[in-house]
């Protein structure tokens, strides 16, 4: 699998699974411009890009062109001038892989609007000005890999990751509703949701159990949702040599005929509805309201194609 004359982009890329995203990719004949504003680790606020310079070095060591930017993905303005910047030289712009975020763990009585703001700046909005940024290219060239980095708190929630985890949910929803616009121009949109070793996470894995936690298993899932193979509006967990698909999904639903249903009557059913079987998987929202559409409309004798 080669990304031969193929231009990525890849935010957060200093350091950690950034740099590795950014190696595998030139290793396999990808121009590569890598994107990151300073300190993987939230606490610090001091500019310091040299972790930027290392990886732009690492990169040209292997022969491949690269462009670096010292850049934060909040900032609009330096997001489009660094695109248009990329297509001037290059051409193109034909994966995008926004993996720039911060973590700082906050109980929910000391969360700020202030620290709030910033997670969802960073990981959500950042995310979503680089997109907007390569959407117009990706379109006029009828090809596109995009990829947002989520975090298990953000699918499963976790305590005191209030803001960490509504800004990576926010972008799995993205990733549901722009994979549908994409797909007629050969844009795939997915998500990963990596666990490994890196600045950020190794205060929290335990000693034992850290060289389980590699990066092989997760720049492989990157490669394949950046190649000509990737499927679209999907959502791939890797950590520790694991890779499984997530997908929202829907428990078999209990039908409560007019005047029946009542708060009470739903809490008398309630083990009835939680988790019942079968599992029903919808492919769109609009799929959803036609599933329940669907359940409704019998009581009312309405056909329903």
């Amino acid at each position: 699998m080669r990304f031969d004359n193929q231009v990525a982009v890849v935010t957060g890329a200093g350091s950690g699974l950034g740099r590795a995203y950014a190696l595998a990719l030139a290793e396999r004949g990808a121009k590569v411009a890598l994107i990151d504003s300073g300190c993987a680790e939230s606490e610090c606020q001091q500019t310091c890009p040299s972790g930027l310079r290392d990886s732009y070095k690492a990169v040209k060591a292997l022969g491949e062109p690269s462009l670096m930017f010292h850049l934060d993905v909040c900032d609009i303005e330096g997001v489009n001038q660094a695109i248009d910047e990329i297509v001037a030289l290059w051409g193109r712009v034909d994966i995008l892989i926004n993996n720039a975020g911060i973590h700082t763990a906050c109980d929910f009585d000391n969360l700020t609007t202030d620290m709030w703001h910033q997670q969802l700046n960073t990981d959500l909005n950042g995310s979503f000005y680089m997109t907007k940024a390569v959407w117009p290219h990706m379109k006029r060239q009828d090809h596109g890999r995009i990829i947002m980095s989520c975090g298990a708190s953000g699918l499963y929630g976790d305590m005191y990751e209030a803001s960490y985890s509504a800004s990576k949910m926010g972008l799995i929803g993205l990733v549901n509703s722009l994979s549908l616009e994409g797909v007629d121009y050969n844009i795939m949109v997915n998500s990963i949701t990596p666990h490994a070793l890196t600045s950020m996470t190794e205060h929290h894995l335990a000693t034992s159990v850290r060289p389980l936690f590699s990066k092989p298993s997760i720049t492989a899932c990157m490669m394949f949702l950046c190649s000509s193979k990737a499927p679209s509006g999907q959502h791939l967990l890797a950590a520790a040599g694991s890779v499984s698909h997530g997908q929202f999904a829907e428990f078999k639903s209990c039908y409560f005929p007019g005047a029946t249903c009542k708060p009470e009557a739903i809490a008398s059913n309630w083990q009835n509805i939680h988790q019942a079987q079968p599992v029903k998987l919808h492919r769109s929202g609009e799929e959803q309201v036609l599933a329940w559409a669907q359940r409704g409309a019998g009581e009312r004798h309405i056909m329903i194609e």
